[in-house]
């Protein structure tokens, strides 16, 4: 993989992390003082930016696969696989 690719992917797991620990900060207050709607939209957050990491991850390793020749039977299963896993979650 690229190394742009990576610093990109890393960028999003990095915001997903900052996301995670705005919402543990939160939790660590009073419970009177907590947020329950900024907790929810954090945790849609990190929902949302997990499914793009995840879609732009299996989108440069399809073209790492195609660029070198990953034979087209092992595409396949590997490809079945990651559709199965995306829609049952």
């Amino acid at each position: 993989m690229a190394k742009d690719t990576v610093t990109q992917l890393t960028h999003r797991l990095n915001r997903i992390q900052g996301q995670i620990g705005a919402i543990k900060k939160i939790l660590a207050t009073d419970f009177e003082e907590q947020d329950c709607i900024e907790v929810l939209r954090l945790v849609k957050a990190v929902n949302n930016a997990s499914k793009k990491f995840g879609e732009a991850y299996v989108s440069e390793h399809l073209k790492y696969c195609i660029r070198n020749d990953v034979p087209k039977e092992q595409i396949e299963e590997n490809l079945q696989e990651v559709i199965t896993s995306a829609f049952s979650l």
